[in-house]
């Protein structure tokens, strides 16, 4: 007599990755292990925009030293984090855990 056993096992990604990945879009930004997707985002003035962390990882958003205004934006694992920008102008920002400014994990956002 042959005994079949059958198990319903739970679905696994297997990626080890936020379960909830992150999309780009014209005012969101995506904080991935070790970069910002994407890299450069041009907005409106009085735009809000947001960062989502879609690698399950803390992050932040710092302004680079000469930014038209600083900030210093930090997100939880899988958090999010907005601010709004009114004044145009070139940002360079960076996270401070993986990067630097113009290196590792950095990115621009232009304010038209």
């Amino acid at each position: 007599m042959l005994i079949v056993f059958a198990a319903a096992l739970p679905a696994c990604s297997g990626s080890g990755t936020n379960p909830d990945p992150c999309t780009p879009s014209e005012t969101q930004v995506c904080m991935t292990l070790a970069a910002f997707d994407p890299t450069s985002l041009s907005v409106s003035s009085g735009a809000t925009v947001t960062w989502r962390d879609g690698s399950g990882t803390a992050h932040t958003v710092t302004s680079d030293p000469a930014a038209p205004q600083s900030f210093d934006l930090s997100s939880s694992a899988g958090g999010t984090v907005s601010r709004q920008f009114n004044s145009p102008g070139t940002y360079n920002y960076h996270c401070a855990l993986h990067g630097s400014p113009g290196a590792g994990m950095h990115g621009t956002l232009i304010v038209n």
